[in-house]
């Protein structure tokens, strides 16, 4: 089977990815290996550097689970579906438990007001409502799904922001970051922004990210629209293009 191979510099040293080459008509989901496996190596790199230069050790460890049990989690649309679809395969009844920790979520959040501030199509948004938004939906601490025993239970398919995550400040701070700032490593590149921007350009609709408790509902409500194929060949170079723009 051949294979595609693409080599990025990032922080001036070079990094890898290789995947089975794909189909020629793919849906957007079929992008995500390869960015994932650009971004694990991109990360290393900053933390490498927080490290070196900052004289900074990540505090973030199996068990610390702060930012599982009440932030947003911003996910797009595209990491969305694939959560979805890594719902639908998992074995009962390991299934069935997942989804009812998603609807318990999506019915905090509406009994809150706030599952359609979160699921409406892009529209403006002042920062004064974006902060207030967040602070109550922290506010209902609401945990991720898939969390196991204070651990990812998806570890290797979790969305970007939660592999970009990382930060140097104390521990105890995660659980209150909008009155105890944390401090987070600098990432090089913006791998979920690159991917709204690979997304709009082929579905011809604003993207935006969506909290990871709406993600079931989000799939439900826009499948077609997610499920659409385009050639792999377009789709790949253009999001490797959104990549390197940054």
């Amino acid at each position: 089977m051949s294979r595609v191979r693409v080599q990025l510099r990032v922080l001036g040293q070079d990094i890898h990815a290789d995947i089975p080459r794909p189909a020629p008509v793919v849906r957007l989901d079929a992008v995500l290996p390869l960015l994932r496996q650009l971004d694990d190596q991109a990360i290393d790199l900053a933390v490498d550097r927080a490290t070196a230069e900052r004289r900074e050790r990540v505090t973030c460890a199996k068990g610390c689970s702060a930012c599982c049990r009440a932030q947003p989690v911003p996910v797009t649309p595209v990491e969305a579906y694939a959560l979805a679809r890594l719902v639908e395969a998992l074995p009962e009844p390991r299934r069935s438990e997942v989804r009812a920790r998603f609807n318990a979520n999506v019915a905090a959040l509406e009994a809150a007001g706030l599952l359609e501030h979160f699921l409406a199509r892009p529209r403006p948004v002042q920062p004064d409502e974006a902060r207030l938004a967040a602070r109550q939906y922290f506010a209902l601490g609401l945990v991720c799904p898939f969390l196991t025993n204070d651990a990812c239970g998806i570890y290797a398919e979790r969305p970007f922001v939660c592999r970009q995550y990382l930060v140097t400040s104390p521990v105890e701070d995660c659980s209150n970051p909008f009155d105890r700032p944390v401090r987070v490593v600098p990432m090089p590149i913006r791998f979920a922004h690159a991917m709204l921007e690979t997304s709009e350009a082929f579905l011809g609709e604003p993207q935006v990210t969506i909290p990871l408790a709406t993600a079931l509902l989000y799939v439900e409500r826009h499948r077609d629209e997610l499920e659409r194929t385009f050639p792999s060949e377009r789709l790949f170079r253009t999001a490797l293009e959104q990549v390197a723009a940054g």
